[in-house]
């Protein structure tokens, strides 16, 4: 029984960095379409950074602050 947990733990392991790169792709994917930022630009950030990112501009979109959002946004920007 341990023995086909060790054969399966690399796959196991793979699988869980190949759902978070697609996950980190995603949020990089959805802040490209929607706000018009430049990949290369975002390449640059970590996913955490991403995710930062992502939580503030939906932070400020609920508030309302446009000049906010443009701020944060206009560096990202191509």
């Amino acid at each position: 029984m341990s023995i086909l947990l060790l054969l399966f733990a690399p796959a196991i392991f793979a699988i869980y960095w190949l759902i978070r790169l697609q996950i980190c792709l995603s949020r990089a994917r959805y802040l490209v379409d929607t706000y018009g930022m430049d990949r290369k630009k975002l390449r640059k950030l970590s996913c955490k950074e991403l995710k930062k990112l992502r939580i503030s501009i939906d932070e400020l979109r609920h508030a309302n602050d446009a000049f906010g959002l443009e701020a944060l946004v206009r560096p990202y920007r191509a």
